[in-house]
């Protein structure tokens, strides 16, 4: 058993300091400025309870229609683009929903896009992206997501090429610690090369101490 404590040791720490680093990386975000002036508040989709907004979505909607209203206050004219498909146990598209929501609360349809598709956070910003570059080229975005979401969201706004800022409805245990948890082991796994990278040389390093 003495063997394996170096490896467990290793893979908790480096574990840790994931965890950590996340936390860190996502409080920056939280505290970056999302300026005025985008052309698009992208809200990133999320659970449904039956056709309606789950709370962690009904969050990302308030914190959409707030910014919504800043931006129409200070003179701008953004459209609001809602992203999410259907999920196995959805009964609508989270996109449909939301639309839905912010018409309820006096958002005029005419100034909604939806991005019907999407089945994770990577293909709501790429196909996002690819509807905003379509309609406005050289636009600006605000992506309104939770706090804890925030960092991979980021993640996939870059890969897509996509110019934004994220913009954090809520705090980052505003669902619980293990929101914050798991978003951070799915943030790791979406480096799936430098992380397996990792695991490997330490899961080496670990085996290689304890038979010495």
């Amino acid at each position: 058993m003495h063997v394996l404590l170096p490896t467990a040791a290793l893979l908790g720490g480096y574990a840790l300091v994931w965890v950590l680093g996340f936390v860190g990386r996502a409080l920056w975000q939280r505290r970056r400025p999302a300026p005025l002036g985008a052309d698009f508040v992208v809200v990133l989709g999320a659970a449904l309870d039956g056709c309606e907004p789950a709370p962690p979505l009904a969050a990302r909607l308030d914190g959409a229609l707030k910014r919504f209203a800043a931006e129409e206050a200070a003179g701008h004219t953004p459209l609001l683009l809602v992203t999410g498909g259907k999920g196995r146990h959805e009964n609508c598209t989270e996109a449909a929903a939301m639309a839905r929501h912010l018409i309820a609360r006096g958002v005029p349809a005419g100034r909604i896009r939806r991005e019907e598709r999407a089945v994770n956070t990577t293909e709501n910003l790429r196909f996002s992206a690819a509807l905003m570059a379509a309609e406005r080229p050289g636009y600006r975005c605000t992506v309104v997501t939770n706090g804890f979401h925030t960092v991979r969201a980021a993640l996939a706004a870059r890969r897509a090429g996509a110019p934004a800022r994220m913009l954090a409805a809520d705090g980052l245990l505003a669902h619980g610690p293990y929101a914050l948890l798991r978003e951070a082991v799915g943030t790791a796994l979406a480096h799936p090369r430098a992380n397996g990278a990792a695991v490997l040389l330490l899961t080496g390093t670990g085996a290689a101490l304890g038979l010495a």
